[in-house]
């Protein structure tokens, strides 16, 4: 029998004849064959778990790199979201640190303003103390304060004035008080200054003042707190709330505003609007005077107040005072000549 290199051994072969091959090989060479195949298959199967094992290893190193990838970047986004935090917590407290801050400066401040309010050796103390609360009036922390402190300090300050009507002093502190008052852009706050106008009441009821003074008061808080409630208050119903108190007043007392006895209502919120006009009027004369806006607000006002009959002469007695405005109102500084022009 032929061996291993038989041509025709490895015709058979090729052809996986089972038949045919063992007519041809004997049994030594087919165990052999056998072996050599068995040794060929475990060095393929060896290499074949050599290269599993190195794409194992491969991917392993990936999936550990792919992990310290993410690890990291949670780590950074951590990191950041922290420091994110601190910034926050820090900022949230030097703001309320600040706040605490303002807050004391502003309550000594005040306090400071209330000496010089209450400074009874020195007019000219509580002037500039009166001057500087109205700062204080326009705050919506300070306001109630400033506003009792402020009709307190009116009340003293018409306890002091002796003889017919306000001597001068007197007449500054208590135009610098109702000035003050009425440094607010809110409608309420207006309602609130504007109720201290029963103490006048009181007093002249009680024979602490005359006609005169309380008269002359009396215009002036028409002037100030019914002249700004025209430029803030941003309806007809809230201006009324301020005007209110007044008309209250003068329909108990009417001859302080020249009004015959039994004035009605009516009467009264047009002898109001006529002082107004009558005064800004006078102010704006000397060239002094925050009226210039009192017509174009009371104009906005009345496109509602006249629905009420009991208000048509009011208005058109402001109405007036819109010409007044116009005739004031300083003349433009012409334009410099450019060199066109020539």
């Amino acid at each position: 029998m032929s061996d291993a290199k038989d041509p025709d051994l490895r015709v058979e072969l090729s052809k996986e004849d089972p038949v045919a091959l063992a007519e041809k090989a004997d049994l030594p060479y087919l165990a052999r064959l056998g072996a050599a195949e068995d040794l060929l298959e475990k060095q393929h199967h060896r290499k074949k778990r050599s290269g599993r094992l190195a794409i194992l290893a491969q991917a392993l190193v990936g999936y550990v790199a792919l992990a310290g990838f993410f690890a990291n970047a949670y780590q950074n986004w951590n990191n950041k979201k922290q420091a994110e935090e601190r910034a926050r917590a820090d900022e949230e407290r030097w703001a309320k640190e600040f706040k605490r801050s303002q807050d004391a400066d502003k309550y000594r401040a005040f306090f400071e303003t209330s000496a010089l309010a209450t400074d009874t050796g020195n007019p000219d103390k509580r002037l500039v103390g009166y001057a500087l609360l109205k700062e204080f009036v326009d705050d919506k922390e300070y306001n109630a304060k400033a506003t009792f402190m402020l009709e307190e300090s009116l009340a003293l300050e018409l306890r002091g004035d002796v003889g017919p009507g306000l001597d001068e002093p007197h007449r500054a502190a208590v135009t610098a008080i109702l000035t003050a008052l009425s440094h607010t852009s809110e409608c309420k706050a207006l309602a609130r200054a504007s109720r201290t106008v029963r103490k006048i009441a009181q007093r002249r009821k009680s024979g602490g003042s005359d006609d005169g003074e309380a008269g002359e008061v009396l215009q002036l808080y028409i002037l100030g707190l019914v002249g700004r409630a025209a430029e803030v208050c941003p309806a007809a119903k809230d201006f009324r709330e301020v005007r209110a108190p007044i008309v209250d007043v003068l329909l108990r007392m009417p001859a302080l505003a020249g009004l015959a006895p039994k004035a009605d209502v009516t009467a009264v919120r047009t002898r109001v609007a006529e002082i107004l006009r009558d005064r800004c009027t006078d102010e704006l004369e000397s060239g002094i005077t925050d009226c210039a806006d009192v017509p174009r607000g009371y104009a906005k006002l009345c496109v509602e107040l006249v629905r009420d009959p009991g208000e048509v002469a009011g208005c058109a007695a402001v109405a007036k005072l819109a010409a007044v405005v116009t005739s004031t109102a300083p003349a433009p500084t012409p334009a410099a000549p450019t060199e066109t022009d020539h």
